[in-house]
């Protein structure tokens, strides 16, 4: 009997959920979980480590990593086969109520329980005064 697969924190549905190729080679559509989509969030667009990616989604580091790979096999033989994309399913919680600001140079994200729009703020990351107020929640 395999080990139960735990939930994962995803923060937020992608705004795409579908990525279409332009001149697809096949019908076949590549899909990628709503909870690899989050790693490669994460790990190449906030860019944090897979340590700290992995405590925000709530798993492991090694399992953090296989998902990225899984996400990185699936993204890459979609570009190459010319195939669709499409974002669904997995095994994941979304995070409610996350409010924080996030960094226009770095990418960085970090929670901030006392964050309003007029506050001023650096990044935690680079120092950076090119923040936003951010607020997620899902309905």
């Amino acid at each position: 009997m395999g080990r139960r697969v735990r939930r994962r924190w995803v923060l937020n549905p992608p705004d795409n959920a579908y990525f279409l190729a332009e001149t697809p080679s096949s019908d076949h559509t590549i899909t990628l979980t709503l909870t690899e989509f989050e790693a490669m969030r994460l790990k190449h667009y906030v860019q944090l480590t897979q340590k700290d990616a992995a405590e925000k989604m709530g798993i492991s580091q090694p399992t953090f990593s296989r998902m990225l790979e899984s996400a990185h096999q699936k993204t890459t033989r979609a570009i190459l086969e010319g195939r669709d994309i499409k974002v669904y399913g997995g095994h994941f919680n979304y995070r409610r109520g996350f409010v924080g600001y996030g960094c226009f140079d770095c990418n960085n994200e970090w929670e901030d329980e006392s964050a309003s729009k007029e506050k001023k703020i650096n990044c935690v990351k680079c120092n950076s005064g090119n923040v936003y107020y951010l607020v997620r929640e899902i309905i």
